[in-house]
C-alpha cells in the first residue's frame, strides 16, 4: 500500500511537471486530456497559450483590443514575461486561435489581455488575472502597440 501512494504521488508530479513543460510536442486541446499531435499545432506558437475571444472597444481617435487567452499551464511563475511574450505575439499576429486584422486600424493602442490557466476557468468566468497594455493618459491614443511599445505601460492586475 506505502509503494502504491508513492508511485501515485510520483505520476502526480510526473504530469503536473509534464503540463507546465512549454517545450512538449504534445499538447492538451482540453480538459477533456484529447492529444494533438505535433501537425495540429502552431509551430511558431509556444505549446500552451491559445486565444479564446477578441473584442474592440473604438472610438474616434483610437481602439483596444480585449484579448482573452487560455495558458494552458498549472501556474504562471513570472507573469510579467509571460505578459510580454503573449504582447509581442499580439503584435506578431502569431496568436493560436485567433487572428487579428491590422490592415484597416493599424496597430491597437492599448491591449486588454484576460488570462485564464484553463478553458474549465474560462467557462466559470474565473480568470488567473489581467494584463492592461496602455498608453500614459496625456498621450491620448497617439501611439499604437507595435510602432512605439516605449510609450505604453505594463499593468497586471491578480485577481
Amino acid at each position: 500500500m506505502k509503494r502504491y501512494i508513492i508511485f501515485i504521488g510520483i505520476l502526480i508530479i510526473f504530469f503536473s511537471v509534464y503540463l507546465q513543460c512549454e517545450n512538449r510536442t504534445l499538447s492538451f486541446s482540453s480538459l477533456t486530456q484529447a492529444f494533438l499531435d505535433e501537425s495540429e499545432t502552431d509551430k511558431d506558437t509556444p505549446p500552451g497559450i491559445e486565444g479564446l475571444n477578441s473584442t474592440v472597444d473604438s472610438s474616434s481617435n483610437g481602439y483596444t483590443e480585449n484579448v482573452s487567452i487560455v495558458s494552458h499551464r498549472i501556474f504562471i511563475p513570472d507573469k510579467e514575461e509571460f505578459a510580454r511574450e503573449v504582447i509581442q505575439m499580439i503584435t506578431d499576429n502569431s496568436l493560436k486561435g485567433i487572428l487579428f486584422s491590422y490592415d484597416i486600424k493599424g496597430y491597437p493602442n492599448g491591449l486588454h489581455i484576460t488570462v485564464y490557466l484553463n478553458e474549465a476557468s474560462f467557462r466559470s468566468g474565473n480568470s488567473d488575472f489581467e494584463i492592461y497594455y496602455i498608453q500614459d493618459g496625456s498621450y491620448g491614443f497617439m501611439y499604437n502597440i507595435k510602432d512605439d511599445p516605449e510609450k505604453f505601460v505594463l499593468e497586471i492586475f491578480e485577481e
